[in-house]
């Protein structure tokens, strides 16, 4: 692969994520950014300017022009689809978009269809699921550090579909990725209380409604279960926060900003102790009073570089037919289970996988007057 040319990668949407993504890639040898593009002509001015590269407003004319092997979606989350779609149509060989895949079940079914369709290989950013911390949880689990594990939680500040798809995700790749059952879910919208984002009317975000607050609970097929809290529902400061439970320990991420941010609990025990602020409801390991605590750090865990490492996957599974850990099937299990917990609240009930309903169930709830 040393030897092979660079993919040519252009970056769609170039505000926040988007920006940074194009830095990441300017400055990995697999790529060479060729281009990017925004509808604000300033914004991509500036993030071209920033990186040597063109700028576009128009994204059909890029990809004319440029004929990228590799497109980055980093748009607002309701139009993720259609750029995924009109990349595969225009010969692109590979697709890393920003997540939610979609904002409903039809979005998301309709382009990884025509991704696989087309032969482009979609991937979506669950970054997490390569992250160096996840990766050692995974190790530890296999090799039966928490004898059988029980139950998987999350914690996530946002909304469920925004930033809760980064816990579903997550949470489902560190239990294996056994297959989901049965879906239950429960949601609370308060606009009030939401942030308006500029250019969107409160309540929304990327492009879609948001709730307040929602809980999900994930039934697999063996039984077990995982539970995910966001919003309103999550009382935790911590962003991405996960808890495994066993018959013979627990494994505890605090989140994204410590290094090492992965620590165990089991009989050897630690010099660390679980510390939680109430003002700032932030929860982490703080040095055990007399050194001699319950929890212990997991070596070289932490958040690191994992949406490079997502990009250096890509280029195997571009050129080698390689599956990508964060394929466009994995990410479609993880929005089925999203919508499912949005559905569950609408119905008032638990509901079946696969699931039929392929509109955003919240949009229906708002159209219903139910929140």
């Amino acid at each position: 692969m040393s030897a092979a040319e660079p993919l040519r990668a252009v970056v769609v949407g170039v505000r926040g994520m988007g920006r940074q993504q194009a830095r990441l890639l300017h400055s990995l040898p697999e790529y060479r950014l060729a281009g990017v593009c925004d509808l604000d002509a300033e914004t991509a001015e500036a993030c071209a300017a920033e990186n040597g590269v063109p700028a576009w407003q128009d994204f059909s004319r890029m990809l004319a022009e440029v004929r990228p092997d590799v497109v980055a979606v980093c748009t607002p989350n309701s139009s993720h689809a259609a750029l995924a779609m009109q990349s595969a149509a225009a010969g692109v060989r590979g697709v890393m978009c920003e997540k939610p895949m979609a904002v409903n079940l039809a979005e998301g079914r309709a382009m990884a269809a025509a991704c696989a369709a087309a032969g482009t290989v979609l991937v979506v950013n669950h970054q997490r699921r390569v992250g160096a911390d996840l990766r050692a949880a995974r190790r530890l689990l296999d090799a039966g550090a928490l004898g059988d594990v029980l139950e998987w939680r999350g914690f996530c500040a946002g909304d469920m579909l925004s930033d809760g798809t980064h816990a579903v995700d997550s949470l489902l790749w560190l239990a294996g990725d056994v297959p989901v059952r049965q879906v239950a879910g429960q949601v609370e919208r308060q606009v009030e209380g939401l942030r308006a984002r500029p250019g969107e009317r409160p309540g929304w975000r990327y492009g879609h409604p948001v709730e307040s607050g929602a809980w999900g609970l994930l039934m697999l097929e063996d039984g077990r279960r995982i539970e995910i809290f966001c919003g309103s529902y999550c009382r935790r400061a911590a962003y991405q926060e996960y808890e495994v439970s066993g018959t013979r320990g627990r494994l505890w991420r605090v989140g994204d900003k410590l290094r090492p941010n992965l620590f165990i609990q089991d009989a050897e025990g630690g010099d660390l102790e679980a510390s939680f602020d109430t003002q700032k409801w932030h929860a982490q390991p703080v040095p055990a009073a007399g050194g001699r605590g319950l929890w212990r750090a997991v070596p070289e865990s932490g958040y690191g570089d994992a949406i490079a490492e997502g990009y250096r996957l890509l280029v195997r599974s571009v050129r080698e037919g390689v599956p990508h850990p964060m394929g466009a099937d994995v990410a479609l299990r993880g929005l089925e289970c999203i919508m499912a917990i949005y559905e569950s609240a609408r119905l008032g009930r638990p509901v079946s996988l696969p699931l039929k309903q392929e509109r955003f169930p919240l949009e229906l709830m708002i159209e219903e007057g139910r929140v």
